[in-house]
C-alpha cells in the first residue's frame, strides 16, 4: 500500500510536486497537497513541510518549512554525501561536519566548509544530521547506523531528494537498485549447502567485548547472500572463549573493529579476538584466512568510503558479500568495499579517477540482473568462501576480480537464463521484487523489532 496521500478535494501537482510511494517501511512518510508536502520521520516523530511558494498557514503538526527546491546542502553523516551524489546534486553541498573526511573524489573540499557553529550554517538550506536538532530548524534527520535493512536505508534518498524537488530520480534509481537486489538475493536462495557467515566486532577499554553483530543490516545482507547466520545468537560478552566458540563453524567472518596497526591488521586482529594458533584452530574461516573488512575504498587520508558510498547501493554491497561467499556465482563482478584481512596484501584502494568516473559515476547506474534458478553453489565445497592466495590489489572497480582462476562457473547458469525472455524476467522479478517488500513492510528485518542492534554511529569503520 502506497504511503503518499494527496489533500483531499485539491488536485495535487500545482507546485508541480511529484507523487512517489514509499515501500519498505523505512520509518519515514510523504504526504502531498497541491501547496505543499508533508515529510513524517516516524522515529523520530518530526514532521517537515515543504513549500513552493508561500509557506501554507493552518496545516497541524509541521514541526518545521522547508521553501523547496533548496540549492544548499549540509551534512554531517556521510550517506548524505552519497545521496546527493546519486542524485546528481553534489555541488549541493556547501559545508559539511569534517570536510577532510569526505571520500568522493568529485567533491572539491577546499570549497566546502566547516559546519560546527550556528554562525558558519548561514546561507545553508538545509543541514542532514544523524539526529533531528542539532542545527535547529535547518536539521533533517538521516539515518546513519546499521538498524535498518539494506534496501530500508536506500530508500531515505527519496526524502533527500523531495528537497530539491526530486523525487522522480530518486524512485526510478532506488527502484532498479530494489529490483537487482531482489534479483540477486533471488538467485542464491536456491543455494544446496549454505556456508556459516558472521559479522563480529571488537572493543577495546576497562574490559574488552566481542561481538557477534546481529543487527538488521547485516542480518539481512548475510541472508540474502545464501548464508546461514542464524546458528549463533547476536551476542556480546567480555567472554573471549564464549565468543570464539560461537564463531567457531563460520566459513567466512566480516569484522567492522576499529583496527589501528595497518599493514599488521590481520596479525592485531588475531591477537585482539584471542588466536594464539589461527590455522591450528579448527575453525574454516580461520585455515582459510577467510576474514574480511569493509574499508578497501578509502578516502587519500584512510577514511573508508562504505558509510558515504555503501549505503546507497545495497545492491553493489550484498555482490560484493556474494563475491565473497559465493564465488563461482559471478566471474565479472568486482568487488569495490570488500577487503580481504586474512591476505598478504592489506593494501586499501583510493576513490580515485581510475575508479570512479565523475562524469559517469558508476553509483548512478544500476547494472541489469538476470533471474535464475540453477544457482546452487560449488558442489561439496565448504570452503568456497575464501582466497587460498595472496590478494594483489587488481581488484578495484573496472579491473579483473583477483579471483577469476576460481570463478568460471556462473557464466554457463547465467547464459541459459536469458532464455527466459525479457517480459518473462521483467515480471518474475517484479513478483519478487514485491514479496520482499511485503516482507520488509511487515518488519521481517527492520527497526526495532528485531532488537539487535548495538551500533549508534556513522557507520562501519
Amino acid at each position: 500500500a502506497a504511503v503518499l496521500i494527496c489533500g483531499a478535494g485539491v488536485a495535487a501537482g500545482d507546485c508541480g510536486f511529484d507523487e512517489i510511494s514509499v515501500v519498505t517501511s523505512p520509518g519515514f512518510t510523504i504526504t502531498v497537497d497541491s501547496e505543499y508536502k508533508v515529510l513524517e520521520d516516524q522515529t523520530a516523530g518530526i514532521k517537515y513541510g515543504l513549500y513552493c511558494d508561500r509557506q501554507p498557514t493552518g496545516v497541524d503538526g509541521v514541526d518545521r518549512w522547508f521553501k523547496v527546491p533548496v540549492s544548499s546542502a549540509g551534512i554531517r553523516v556521510p550517506v548524505a554525501s552519497g545521496f546527493l551524489e546519486a542524485l546528481g546534486r553534489r555541488d549541493a553541498i556547501v559545508a559539511a561536519e569534517a570536510p577532510a573526511n569526505l571520500t568522493n573524489a568529485c567533491l572539491d573540499t577546499s570549497k566546502i566548509r566547516a559546519l560546527d557553529s550556528d554562525a558558519e550554517q548561514t546561507g545553508v538550506d538545509v543541514v542532514f544530521s544523524s539526529d533531528a536538532g542539532s542545527d535547529g530548524d535547518r536539521s533533517v534527520r538521516l539515518p546513519a547506523d546499521d538498524t535498518l535493512a539494506p534496501l530500508q536505508l536506500a530508500e531515505w534518498i527519496k526524502l533527500v531528494a523531495a528537497f530539491f524537488n526530486d523525487e522522480k530520480r530518486a524512485a526510478a534509481l532506488f527502484g532498479g537498485i530494489a529490483d537487482a537486489y531482489e534479483c540477486h538475493r533471488g538467485n542464491l536462495q536456491h543455494v544446496a549447502a549454505r556456508p556459516h557467515g558472521y559479522w563480529v566486532e571488537y572493543a577495546g577499554g576497562d574490559k574488552a567485548s566481542y561481538s557477534v553483530v546481529g543487527s538488521a543490516y547485516q542480518k539481512e545482507l548475510l541472508a540474502a547472500a545464501g548464508t546461514t547466520n542464524a546458528t549463533a545468537a547476536a551476542l556480546n560478552t567480555t567472554d573471549v572463549a564464549a565468543f570464539q566458540s560461537a564463531v567457531s563453524d563460520a566459513a567466512v567472518v566480516f569484522d567492522q573493529s576499529q583496527l589501528t596497526e595497518h599493514g599488521q591488521r590481520a596479525t592485531e586482529w588475531y591477537r585482539k579476538f584471542g588466536y594464539t594458533d589461527p590455522q591450528n584452530s579448527g575453525s574454516s574461516f580461520l585455515r582459510t584466512r577467510s576474514i574480511w573488512r569493509t574499508d578497501k575504498y578509502t578516502s587519500a587520508s584512510g577514511v573508508s568510503n562504505f558509510a558515504e558510498f555503501a549505503y546507497v547501493r545495497p545492491d553493489l554491497v550484498l555482490q560484493d558479500v556474494v563475491g565473497v561467499v559465493q564465488p563461482t556465482y559471478d566471474a565479472n563482478y568486482t568487488r569495490r568495499w570488500l577487503l580481504w584481512l586474512g591476505g598478504t596484501n592489506e593494501d586499501t584502494v583510493v576513490v580515485g579517477a581510475d575508479n570512479y568516473d565523475c562524469a559517469r559515476p558508476w553509483l548512478q547506474q544500476v547494472a541489469a540482473c538476470t533471474a535464475r534458478e540453477d544457482f546452487v553453489g560449488p558442489a561439496g565445497d565448504s570452503d568456497s568462501s575464501s582466497d587460498d592466495g595472496s590478494d594483489d590489489g587488481s581488484d578495484d572497480a573496472g579491473g579483473s576480480s583477483g579471483r577469476a582462476g576460481r570463478i568460471a562457473g556462473g557464466v554457463v547458469g547465467a547464459a541459459a537464463a536469458v532464455a527466459l525472455g525479457v517480459v518473462g524476467l521483467h515480471y518474475y522479478n517484479r513478483h519478487r521484487r514485491n514479496a520482499r517488500m511485503q516482507a520488509l513492510r511487515q518488519t521481517e528485518f527492520g527497526g526495532a523489532e528485531i532488537g539487535l542492534a548495538r551500533r549508534t554511529g556513522s557507520g562501519f569503520s
